[in-house]
């Protein structure tokens, strides 16, 4: 990657000069400068009521487009006073991108979005989630970027995308004293030891690869893609080691190998959407109620059925179901053998579109959990907003959502895009 940050550099200076030689309307038109910055802050739901999110930040987006080659380069500075660890300064993407006759290459650190869900990830697997503030971050958000060669060769109704990650990425989960940390808790008689990660090195043979191919027909749309790589989410192994009147257990997070092949469709009809997602995850590691040992490798299928649904005077609905079943289940795993989420999320634009009313619930049927996020977005000038929200968490603290029961809040966001 660093030749590669090397290589942008020097293909935009290039840029500049060669506008420089002509003229500064040139500059305008190879480069483009844009990017937006937004503050947030909330007051919680419950006492002592302090803020659950308070943070500022700024994106700059640098593009180039030099007629053979298109450049682009984010970066974002932040500052939160909630989550001392994300304050700072980083790229957020950086990639070159040429163009041929029915083909295209990617190279660089780049977000990539496989299919068709809304604010769920099933076949959407390119890129690793970020869950430091859970999911109350836009699914934008919630996607980091990944090192990547992407190649992709398009035809008239069939498109073929292959991804090489030679670079492995893993999720991020809030720890520390970040408010949407979850502690474990042990008993006082063990003394527990947590290991380092084992990641994967930079190598060719721990490189990922990912095929999806995509095909239009009129009024039908279906994909299918199988992914090689590894696992987001470390599998968190235990060993119990007793003696001399003491138990010590060793918990050492890994990643592993896994296969996943997708399956996904989009049929407009009337004023309806109907998408549908299917995945099978091939060698995925579960945890387990069992203290030593920790995990047991079993496949697993996720899926989702959504539709959307357009009946015009600006309202937009959209309803989901989806789950995951483990296959040859074991009662000693932590998760249940088929565990089902619905969502619902109703939209309205009003005053000339300058105000949406959105309304988004998930709802878990196993733990009859649910997250519930009601906001108003008020645009009151080109690009400036200012948007008033509520996101509820309920139900059984045992589940997903239940869990941060204590992190419900009230939360004001304005934000300027340029």
């Amino acid at each position: 990657m660093k030749f590669l940050i090397a290589a942008l550099a020097f293909v935009f200076a290039f840029a500049a000069s060669d506008a420089r030689a002509g003229s500064f309307s040139d500059i305008g038109e190879r480069l483009k400068l844009s990017g937006w910055v937004e503050g947030i802050h909330s007051v919680g739901m419950h006492a002592p009521n302090e803020p659950v999110t308070s943070r500022a930040k700024l994106r700059l987006n640098l593009e180039g487009d030099f007629d053979w080659i298109y450049g682009w380069i984010s970066a974002d500075v932040e500052k939160n006073w909630k989550i001392e660890s994300e304050t700072g300064a980083d790229l957020h993407e950086f990639w070159l991108e040429y163009v041929g006759d029915g083909w295209d290459i990617r190279v660089g650190r780049q977000t990539i979005i496989w299919g068709r869900a809304d604010g769920v990830q099933i076949t959407d697997i390119i890129c690793p989630p970020d869950y430091t503030e859970s999911i109350t971050r836009d699914l934008d958000e919630i996607r980091m970027p990944v090192d990547a060669a992407k190649f992709r060769l398009l035809g008239s109704t069939v498109d073929t995308e292959l991804i090489w990650i030679p670079v492995f990425r893993s999720a991020e989960l809030p720890s520390g004293d970040n408010p949407w940390a979850v502690s474990s808790s042990w008993p006082s008689s063990l003394d527990v030891h947590q290991e380092d990660v084992d990641e994967p090195d930079i190598s060719l043979e721990d490189s990922e690869l990912a095929l999806r191919v995509s095909a239009y027909f009129s009024g039908f749309d279906i994909s299918g893609s199988v992914f090689h790589g590894w696992d987001d989410m470390a599998a968190y192994h235990r060993k119990v080691v007793s003696g001399g009147g003491t138990t010590e257990v060793y918990i050492s997070p890994k990643h592993h190998r896994l296969t996943v092949l997708g399956l996904d469709f989009a049929r407009p009809w009337s004023d309806f959407v109907f998408r549908g997602e299917a995945a099978c995850y091939l060698g995925r590691y579960f945890s387990t109620k069992v203290l030593d040992g920790g995990v047991l490798k079993r496949d697993a299928v996720k899926w989702l059925g959504g539709v959307d649904w357009t009946p015009g005077n600006d309202w937009s609905v959209t309803a989901q179901i989806y789950g995951q079943r483990i296959l040859d289940y074991d009662k000693t795993l932590s998760s249940h053998r088929h565990n089902v989420t619905t969502t619902l999320n109703i939209s309205k634009k009003l005053l000339n579109q300058t105000l949406v009313l959105s309304s988004m619930l998930y709802f878990n049927l196993n733990d009859l959990d649910s997250f519930y996020r009601a906001k108003a977005d008020y645009e009151i000038s080109d690009g400036f907003h200012v948007i008033l929200g509520a996101d509820l968490f309920g139900g059984s603290r045992d589940g997903d959502y239940g869990q941060y029961q204590n992190n419900s809040q009230l939360w004001l966001k304005t934000k300027y895009s340029f």
